[in-house]
């Protein structure tokens, strides 16, 4: 039976990242801004809206993903066999984030290259920056890109599983069993999140995503433990709001992208907060749908996948405008919410393209 909260906390959460990153490309706090507009942050220069939403959701969206696909991975090889689930995997997310990425991934790539290298890539080979170009364009992919791989990591794991324990997963009996767990989750996320962090690049965390999709899939697709989070759905909120204001007051000014911050205890218990909090309250109520939630859940795997390069071509178009930063947030912002839809819809009517792209065959 198919989960609804899962596809409303999907769609939900993709929403976040979209506006993140309207202001990811200005932010300078603790970096310099990709596009100029801002002048450098100081400490002391005081908090604004667009640095407290970026420190408020960075630390924990793109790990609640991690847990929703573990969970959805559980339901999903329940009536798939293991060549089946792999086989959708491959087609959704290592076609897009490697062939489509070598085919178009220079055209945003050249964009955000230009505003960060600028005239010091000119001068470079044509070869040399198609390779710049290309993995810059990358983009939101990274998250196919290690999803694919964190699927097959989760066929071999489930292979020694079944070999040692003759059961794919151990059921949870008893309610008590499930708060000793959600006490160990917290460690374990905080332990892994010290673990397989690629340098220069960041996103790649691999130690936390990879604790996060397991347990995704072998506790949090368990029907007592989503029972328990939604009797406890008020107090994990309170929880994650207190944490998240303790994270905010702590690390501001640090840039949030930083692995050395996403690994202290108080990023991984705001993440850990938020985590339990989101799933207990659309466990409790968003687990319904209609015809708007219903497109919503089909169209944002692909607004997620093209709402950068969008965003990306809207930044260089007003780069040459007076506009002011405020102006320009407002205008990227009504790009990503409509351009992107519009450009995913039209993207899935050419053949061979919606493949490369989104992994769309038919």
């Amino acid at each position: 039976m198919r989960k609804i909260y899962l596809d409303n906390i999907r769609w939900c959460t993709i929403i976040l990242v979209v506006f993140f990153h309207v202001f990811f490309f200005f932010n300078n706090i603790g970096v310099t801004a990709i596009f100029e507009g801002l002048s450098e942050y100081n400490q002391g220069d005081g908090m604004t809206f667009a640095g407290v939403y970026q420190y408020a959701v960075y630390p924990w969206f793109m790990t609640l993903l991690f847990v929703v696909a573990g969970v959805a991975a559980y339901h999903t090889l329940q009536h798939k066999a293991a060549k089946q689930f792999i086989a959708g995997r491959r087609n959704k997310l290592l076609v897009p984030s490697t062939l489509g990425v070598l085919v178009f991934g220079f055209i945003p790539g050249s964009i955000v290259a230009g505003a960060s290298a600028g005239a010091k890539l000119q001068a470079a080979p044509g070869f040399v920056k198609y390779i710049v170009y290309t993995l810059s364009g990358i983009g939101a992919q990274w998250f196919s890109q290690m999803l694919f791989v964190i699927s097959l990591l989760l066929l071999l794991v489930r292979k020694v599983v079944l070999a040692v324990q003759k059961e794919e997963r151990k059921s949870i009996q008893k309610e008590s069993s499930v708060y000793v767990l959600l006490v160990v989750m917290f460690f374990l996320l905080w332990g892994a999140s010290k673990l397989l962090n690629t340098p220069v690049v960041e996103s790649y965390r691999f130690g936390i995503y990879t604790v996060a999709f397991l347990l995704g899939y072998y506790v949090f697709s368990q029907d007592i433990v989503i029972e328990v989070l939604k009797k406890w759905r008020f107090v994990s909120t309170l929880t994650a709001v207190v944490s998240g204001v303790y994270f905010i007051y702590r690390a501001y000014g640090i840039y949030y992208g930083h692995s050395s911050l996403l690994s202290t205890w108080y990023a991984n218990l705001f993440t850990y907060c938020m985590i339990l909090a989101i799933f207990g309250m659309f466990a409790a109520y968003g687990d319904k749908k209609n015809a708007v939630t219903e497109w919503l859940g089909k169209i944002s795997f692909p607004v997620y996948i093209l709402h950068i390069p969008v965003i990306l071509i809207a930044l260089s178009l007003l780069q040459k405008s007076d506009l002011s930063v405020g102006a320009q947030y407002v205008i990227v912002a009504f790009a990503a919410y409509l351009l992107t839809p519009l450009a995913a819809l039209l993207i899935e009517k050419i053949p061979v393209v919606r493949y490369l792209i989104l992994g769309i065959r038919h």
